[in-house]
């Protein structure tokens, strides 16, 4: 909108949070969304208007302070708090791409038509709270709205920047007001100051419009002057007779309006730093309406995921629906479904009750069989890249390849090469011809197919008591020094490892040897076993079960003709997992823990509890004998 048409701010009548609420209601029975699904009118001229326009008046402000002019209240707060205005308009540029914008649902009703309906729903916000957010409202107020007409999770994303936008669109209008003022009163010094210059002659005419700070800088300086602008008194006089106003009711008005202007904008300042300082990704997932169905999730782990886990579920259920909320609500409530009926038929326990194995694992085929989702051409394509990966990329290696050999050997018979140094020519560039293709086409890869974060639990507050796990150390108990060492180095792991839940074992074997037992084998065994005792005497608060030994015996390997442990570190975890799910003929002969005798039936009840499935490898190690492992439930 051009500068010489100013706006009035966005002020109305105000509301009480629960009156706001039931405003909300309200509009999401008022706010149509256009069914063409036309893209939303571009608010970014306007805003670059709004940014060229509160830099211009802070520059002229700022002159004004400088010379020691009067400066307003309001244009205080300005002057005190544009480098938060300026750095939230550049968050706006950052966070609200113009594509994005386009794809928000557009309202249809004559009196909004093309606008965004989360930008409205943001106005009419700071329209009824006179600029005055806070973080209950905000949840209330599109909570209220959801009531009606849900969201969709795009426009819950977008709309901390709309409610910028609309912050900064107001502070602009409350800055044109203050720039008038300014105006107002500077065109009244000027008039004084004409009359200066014309000295005793008669005054020249008024202006027939008067602003009426314009009026009040007028009043103020003819009591100055006293009876030498005796004449612009009477004419001043005239002026407010006409408009059934006194001085004073003047001078009132002015106040009152710069009260009101200082108001409105010590609350965009405060509204804007507000919104600067929010998590939105906690506000987004508190009114999220998909948000809210997927944590029905069956298996009950959806809560318990950390964000960006949560956040790619709900970009699956983005993907598969239609751009519109209830749509989307639709595939939430479908994947949930599946994974009821998995937990029904397999139990909770199942992978398929869980709501992301429909969303984005192995359930993702029939979860959009069921929602008619049919993948575009590109997707199709890249998933036939994916399902014959390995052909994919050798034959685009070996396409690459030739293609660069033959462009090669083409040159060379245009230089005039025979066709016996062609072929010498040839071998001698194949080799770093296929490393070219090689890296061009692992480059290409890299792009293609960027890793994808792998969903995982938000452990923050603590391991749950379902997710208890174990640190292993695969080792060799070589030497009574050996094992208090690594006794030592079991007690750092669990000093940077305090929950209650985490546990920790010591998975040994004997050193090689000629026969299954050897003479020092028993006090290797009692310093390992009596630094485990006293490590969970001092750091297992009074449970006894947060430190493990679990030795095994030597067995006869043939192809090496010596008593060894099995299969090594692979064979120890291996083991380890079978012992876990409850086998009894593993070759651990040790398994001790204090309070629990040695190799009783207690001790393996006692380590089965910790773990029951898993075991995944955990990166770091245990000195130069071993690496550490987690086995985990």
């Amino acid at each position: 909108m051009p500068a010489s048409s100013p706006q009035k701010p966005f002020r109305d009548e105000l509301l009480s949070i629960e009156l706001l609420e039931e405003r909300a209601r309200a509009l999401g029975a008022r706010f149509t969304v256009d069914p063409a699904r036309r893209a939303a009118r571009s608010v970014f001229p306007r805003f670059e208007e709004n940014a060229r326009l509160l830099r211009d008046a802070y520059r002229a402000l700022a002159g004004d302070a400088h010379r020691g002019e009067f400066v307003t209240t309001a244009a205080e707060w300005l002057l005190d708090n544009f480098h938060l205005v300026a750095a939230e308009i550049r968050e706006v540029h950052r966070n609200l791409p113009r594509g994005y914008y386009r794809q928000l649902p557009a309202l249809a009703p004559p009196e909004f038509q093309g606008n965004a309906r989360v930008y409205a729903l943001a106005v009419e916000l700071i329209r009824h709270s006179d600029s005055r957010l806070d973080g209950h409202q905000l949840v209330r107020f599109l909570n209220g709205f959801q009531t009606v007409a849900p969201l969709t999770i795009g426009e819950l994303w977008a709309w901390p920047s709309m409610l910028k936008l609309a912050l900064i669109e107001n502070l602009r209008r409350l800055t044109d007001e203050v720039l008038a003022a300014r105006a107002a009163r500077r065109a009244a010094d000027a008039y004084v100051a004409r009359i200066d210059a014309a000295g005793r002659g008669v005054p020249p005419p008024l202006p027939r419009e008067l602003h009426l700070a314009q009026v009040v800088q007028l009043l103020r300086r003819v009591r100055e002057y006293g009876p030498r602008l005796a004449a612009v008194r009477r004419g001043l006089d005239a002026h407010l007779g006409a408009a059934q106003m006194t001085s004073e009711d003047a001078i009132r008005g002015v106040h009152q309006r710069e009260a009101a202007l200082q108001v409105s904008t010590a609350n965009v300042i405060t509204s804007l730093r507000l919104v600067s300082g929010l998590d939105w990704s906690e506000y987004v997932e508190t009114v999220s309406l998909v948000e809210r169905v997927l944590r029905r999730d069956p298996a009950g782990v959806h809560a318990r995921m950390d964000f960006l886990s949560r956040d790619r579920y709900r970009h699956a259920v983005e993907e598969l629906a239609e751009p519109a909320a209830e749509a989307q609500l639709r595939v939430a409530l479908r994947a949930v479904e599946s994974a009821r009926l998995a937990a029904e038929t397999s139990g909770a326990s199942a992978r398929a009750a869980h709501v992301g194995y429909h969303l984005i694992g192995p359930g993702r085929r029939a979860l959009e069989v069921d929602v008619a989702w049919r993948p575009g051409p590109l997707r199709g394509l890249r998933r036939l890249a994916f399902a014959r990966a390995s052909v994919v990329y050798l034959g685009s290696i070996a396409l690459s390849t030739a293609a660069l050999l033959a462009a090669a050997l083409c040159i060379a018979g245009r230089q005039g090469a025979l066709p016996g140094m062609q072929v010498v020519f040839a071998a001698l560039l194949l080799l770093p011809v296929s490393e070219t293709a090689i890296a061009f086409i692992q480059r290409l890869a890299a792009w293609y197919a960027p890793p994808r974060r792998l969903p995982r639990l938000d452990l923050k507050a603590g391991v749950p008591d379902d997710a208890r796990t174990m640190v292993v150390v695969p080792t060799l108990l070589t030497s009574a020094r050996g094992a208090q060492e690594l006794v030592e180095h079991m007690e750092v792991l669990a000093l940077g490892n305090l929950d209650p839940r985490i546990h920790f074992a010591i998975l040994g074997d004997f050193a090689d040897a000629s026969a299954r037992e050897m003479p020092e084998d028993a006090a290797i065994l009692e310093a390992a076993r009596s630094g485990i005792r006293e490590l969970n005497a001092r750091l297992s608060e009074g449970r006894g079960d947060r430190f493990f030994l679990l030795q095994r015996e030597r067995r006869w390997n043939p192809g090496e003709g010596s008593w060894m442990g099995w299969e090594r570190k692979r064979g120890k975890l291996e083991e380890l997992n079978r012992l876990l799910r409850g086998a009894t003929d593993t070759s651990f002969t040790t398994r001790a823990c204090p309070g629990i005798r040695p190799r009783s039936s207690s001790a393996s009840s006692r380590i089965r509890s910790i773990g029951r499935a898993t075991t995944r490898r955990w990166a770091g190690s245990a000195k130069a004998t071993g690496s550490c492992s987690r086995t985990s439930a």
